[in-house]
């Protein structure tokens, strides 16, 4: 291997390490090291170096997925729905899953919200919340005009309507987390 080989290919692995930087030091090393192998390996074989790192492409490109990879077991491994939700974010334009996840957190999250908001209303006016039952007539929640159907629940709304909390906020966080482990599997796969 020439000396201008040997730079061009210190050059990627320096450009690759850089790009690496997000990770631990310990991991960043593992798969330069790994790297600096491979191409070695390559050039061994009788490919010249422009050869073996056209092989490999754009340091950014061969570095994307264990960047993608350790930005979702970082979300998982937080466990905090924020941090979740911020990378599903990230990755919804490029994943059927994490937009299929995403929308189940939202239509979940809104649901979430939407159950609290009729708690609070129905403290400050009880008359327009609750559980209206008739044979054309199925309303829970709040009603801006009172429905031409009996009032079931009474302030019984208030545990229904905690349960609708807990529940749907419950699976708006099961959809980030299952869109997370989906997006997991997917990368190992590939």
């Amino acid at each position: 291997m020439g000396a201008q080989d040997k730079s061009d290919i210190e050059t990627w692995l320096g450009y690759l390490e850089d790009v690496l930087t997000p990770l631990p030091a310990s991991e960043r090393e593992d798969i330069v090291v790994e790297a600096r192998a491979h191409l070695e390996e390559r050039i061994e074989a009788g490919l010249s170096a422009s050869s073996a790192l056209a092989g490999f492409g754009k340091a950014e490109h061969y570095a994307r997925a264990f960047l993608d990879d350790h930005k979702l077991n970082t979300a998982l491994d937080s466990k905090r729905s924020m941090t979740m939700l911020k990378t599903l974010i990230s990755v919804a334009g490029q994943s059927l899953i994490a937009t299929v996840g995403l929308i189940g957190f939202l239509v979940f999250g809104v649901t979430t919200l939407a159950a609290i908001a009729c708690i609070l209303l129905k403290i400050a006016r009880p008359e327009m919340v609750g559980l209206w039952i008739a044979p054309d007539v199925f309303v829970l929640g709040a009603a801006t005009t009172r429905p031409a159907a009996p009032e079931m629940l009474g302030n019984w709304v208030y545990v229904v309507l905690a349960g609708l909390v807990f529940f749907d906020a419950l699976l708006a966080r099961f959809s980030l987390v299952l869109a997370l482990k989906g997006l997991k599997g997917q990368a190992d796969r590939e």
